[in-house]
C-alpha cells in the first residue's frame, strides 16, 4: 500500500444504527466477489447511504491532473444498489461534494442529516488549491448538511490542525461519537484512532484508543457497525499482508479482544475500508490482492445463507412462548427449514436470498399462524427478525369498567368457574384482563370490585374448535343515588315468585349489603303494559315485596330495605300497548331496580380508603 492510504486515500462510511442479531465476522460461507465499477487505477473506500453505494476513483475528468501525480485526483462516484447489495446503475460523480482537490474520508448520521467529510483543502473547500504545495497539505473533517437532495457546509471540526492531519471519520447512529484517524504527536505509532463526544455543538477533546487498537504502525479506515463493534485497518499487528482488517468491540473496554477476519477477507496485500449493510448480511471492502481489475478494487462481500431468527409470542400475554414448533417453507411447498424455538421463543433459520417464503408455527393449544416472510425486499433483509403471534385456541377477554361513562376498573377480581375448578384474575390499569379457556367446558365468571356492584358472565366452549370471547363488563358504583337494574331479575307474565337465576342475583345483592353495612337501598319493581293499571301496580308491589323479604332472609335487618312498585309507568321501550311487541320486548319491562338511597362506604383502591 501506498503513502496515499495516510494523507490522501479516502474513505466513505455510514453508521449504521440498531443493535444486529447476528455478527458478519461469524460467517461461515462468504462469497468475496469484484465489482464491475472498478477500473484499471485506484477504486476504494466504499460506502452504503441508502440504496446507493458511494466511493473513490481517480476522476477521468480533463484538468483535474496532480503535478505531482501521472495521475488524477480523488472524485466521488456513486452507483445504485438493490437489496442484496448488487450494482444496478452505472457509476456517476458526485459532482455535489467535489472540491478544488481530493475528495476523502466520508461518514453520514442518518439521525442527525449530517455528513462527516474529510478535505484536503479542509480550511475553505470552495478556494482553488493550484497554490497549494503537496508535501505541505493536511487533511482536515469538514461537517456537512442535508438539504433537499445535496448537503451544504455546516462547520469543519475543532480538533482539524494544519500541523497534522485528521481523516477518516467514521460516526455513531446518535451522531454523538466521532472515531478518525490522526497522525497527531502523542500516538502510538505513524497514524492512531481516536475518538471525540459531542455535547450539544461542543466536541470534546480527542482521546486515544489504546494499544488494543493503535500499535506502532499504522491504523486507519474506521467503521462503526450496528453491532456495536468498530472494524478498523492495520499493518502494526501482524497478519496475511500489509494491512489487514480487524474487529473489536465499541468502546473499547479493558477486557475487550481483538479479533481479525477469517477466510479470504484478509489476503497478502492491502485490505482495508470494509463498511457492512445493516442486514448484517452484505458488506464491501477495498483491496489491491492479486487478480483484481486495477491497482486498488472494490469487493463485495455477501453470506451465501440469510440468517433469521423466527420468535413465537402468544398474542393473549404479548409474552414469548417457547417451544413453538416452526416450518419456513418456500414458494415450491418445500419446507426449508424447520424447528422448535427455545427457552426465550427463538428459532435460527438459515434461508437462501431472493425468494418468498412463508413461516408456519404452532404450539399446544394455540391455532396455527402463518407469516409471509419476503427475501427480494430491503427492508425485510434488515429487520433480522421474524415475530408470528400465536392466538389461543379460545381466549376469554375484555375490559371491567364503570357504567357510568365506561371508566376502568383496575383490580377487579374475575373468579372463573368450569364446574370443577375456580381461578382468579385482576384486571390491570386500563381495566383489561385475558385468559386461556378450555375447550368442551361451560364457564361462569363472577366479577366483583370495591364499591362496585358486580355481576356474572356465562358462556361455553361446547363443540367449538376456537375462539374470542370479548366482554365489556360494566359495574355498578355503591355511591348514594346510584341506580342498578339487576340482572336476571325477571318474571314470569303475571307471577311474582323468583326465578333461580333471580335468587342469585339477590344473593349477590345480599353480600353487597352485608360487607357496606351502611347502604340502604330502595327496591323498584316494574311490570309490562299487559293488564289494568290496578293489577300491575299491584303485580308490581308484591314483586318488590317477594325480592325485599328474600334478602331479608338472608339476614339483612328490614330496617335497610324499602320496596315499590310502579307497574307498566317506567317502561323501558316502546311496548306501551299501542304496538305489537315480542314476549322478549314484554320480558325487558318486567324488572327489578334497586336505588342506592344512603351510603358511607369504604372503597379501597391500591392500600388507600375513600369515605363516601
Amino acid at each position: 500500500m501506498k503513502t496515499k492510504f495516510l494523507l490522501l486515500a479516502t474513505f466513505i462510511l455510514i453508521t449504521l444504527g440498531g443493535m444486529a442479531q447476528k455478527r458478519f465476522f461469524d460467517a461461515v460461507n462468504m462469497t468475496i466477489d469484484t465489482l464491475n465499477i472498478n477500473t484499471e487505477f485506484s477504486d476504494f473506500g466504499p460506502a452504503i447511504i441508502e440504496d446507493e453505494l458511494f466511493f473513490l476513483s481517480f476522476s477521468e475528468k480533463d484538468g483535474r491532473k496532480s503535478d505531482n501525480q501521472n495521475k488524477v485526483f480523488y472524485d466521488l462516484y456513486t452507483v445504485g444498489l438493490n437489496a442484496f447489495g448488487e450494482v444496478m446503475t452505472e457509476r456517476k460523480r458526485m459532482s455535489t461534494l467535489v472540491s478544488k482537490y481530493h475528495e476523502g474520508p466520508m461518514a453520514y448520521c442518518e439521525s442527525t442529516g449530517e455528513l462527516f467529510l474529510t478535505q484536503s483543502n479542509w480550511q475553505d473547500p470552495q478556494e482553488e488549491n493550484i497554490v497549494f504545495v503537496k508535501k505541505s497539505i493536511r487533511l482536515g473533517i469538514v461537517i456537512y448538511e442535508k438539504s433537499g437532495d445535496s448537503f451544504r457546509m455546516k462547520d469543519r471540526l475543532p480538533f482539524n490542525s494544519s500541523e497534522y492531519s485528521v481523516a477518516h471519520p467514521a460516526i455513531s447512529s446518535t451522531g454523538d461519537t466521532l472515531v478518525f484517524v490522526s497522525d497527531m504527536p502523542g500516538g502510538s505509532g505513524q497514524t492512531d484512532l481516536y475518538y471525540s463526544v459531542r455535547n450539544g455543538d461542543e466536541w470534546s477533546d480527542p482521546v486515544n484508543l489504546g494499544p488494543k487498537v493503535n500499535s506502532a504502525g499504522e491504523e486507519m479506515f474506521p467503521f462503526l457497525n450496528a453491532d456495536g463493534s468498530l472494524v478498523f485497518s492495520s499493518n502494526g499487528f501482524g497478519g496475511a499482508g500489509n494491512l489487514d482488517l480487524f474487529y473489536i468491540e465499541f468502546p473499547v473496554l479493558a477486557s475487550s479482544d481483538r479479533g481479525t477476519f477469517t477466510g479470504d477477507i484478509n489476503s497478502e496485500g492491502d485490505d482495508f475500508g470494509m463498511v457492512i449493510h445493516p442486514n448484517q448480511q452484505v458488506g464491501y471492502m477495498a483491496s489491491n490482492r492479486s487478480g483484481g481489475q486495477g491497482d486498488d478494487d472494490v469487493y463485495l462481500l455477501r453470506i451465501d445463507d440469510f440468517v433469521f431468527d423466527v420468535i413465537t409470542y402468544s398474542n393473549l400475554t404479548e409474552e414469548i412462548l417457547p417451544g413453538a414448533s416452526v416450518n419456513v417453507i418456500d414458494e415450491d411447498g418445500t419446507v426449508a427449514a424447520s424447528g422448535k424455538t427455545d427457552d426465550e421463543g427463538k428459532l435460527e433459520v438459515k434461508l437462501e436470498g431472493n425468494k418468498k417464503y412463508t413461516v408456519v408455527a404452532t404450539a399446544e393449544e394455540y391455532m396455527e399462524k402463518a407469516v409471509d416472510l419476503d427475501l427480494t425486499k430491503k427492508e425485510t433483509l434488515t429487520d433480522k427478525e421474524v415475530e408470528v403471534y400465536l392466538d389461543p385456541e379460545f381466549v376469554f377477554k375484555g375490559q371491567v369498567v364503570d357504567i357510568m361513562g365506561n371508566i376502568p376498573i383496575p383490580d377487579a377480581l374475575l373468579a372463573i368457574s368450569d364446574g370443577t375448578t375456580i381461578d382468579s384474575i385482576y384486571t390491570d390499569e386500563q381495566g383489561t384482563f385475558t385468559y386461556n379457556l378450555e375447550t368442551d367446558k361451560r364457564y361462569r365468571v363472577d366479577v366483583s370490585a370495591y364499591n362496585f356492584f358486580g355481576t356474572e358472565v356465562e358462556f361455553n366452549t361446547m363443540g367449538m374448535d376456537q375462539g374470542v370471547f370479548d366482554y365489556l363488563i360494566q359495574l355498578y358504583s355503591l355511591d348514594a343515588g346510584s341506580r342498578i337494574q339487576l340482572k336476571n331479575i325477571y318474571y314470569d307474565f303475571g307471577e311474582w315468585a323468583l326465578r333461580p337465576e333471580a335468587k342469585r342475583e339477590l344473593d349477590r345483592l345480599a353480600k353487597v349489603l352485608e360487607d357496606y353495612p351502611d347502604i340502604q337501598i330502595i327496591l323498584e319493581s316494574h311490570t309490562d303494559s299487559r293488564g289494568t293499571h290496578e293489577f300491575n301496580m299491584g303485580l308490581s308491589e308484591k314483586r318488590s315485596e317477594t325480592a325485599g323479604n328474600y334478602i331479608i332472609s338472608k339476614g339483612i335487618d328490614a330496617a335497610r330495605i324499602e320496596w315499590v312498585g310502579f307497574g307498566e309507568t317506567q317502561l323501558v321501550n316502546e311496548c306501551d300497548g299501542s304496538i305489537e311487541c315480542t314476549e322478549e320486548q314484554h320480558y325487558e319491562n318486567r324488572r327489578t331496580v334497586v336505588e342506592i338511597r344512603k351510603s358511607k362506604v369504604t372503597r379501597r383502591a391500591k392500600g388507600n380508603i375513600f369515605y363516601f
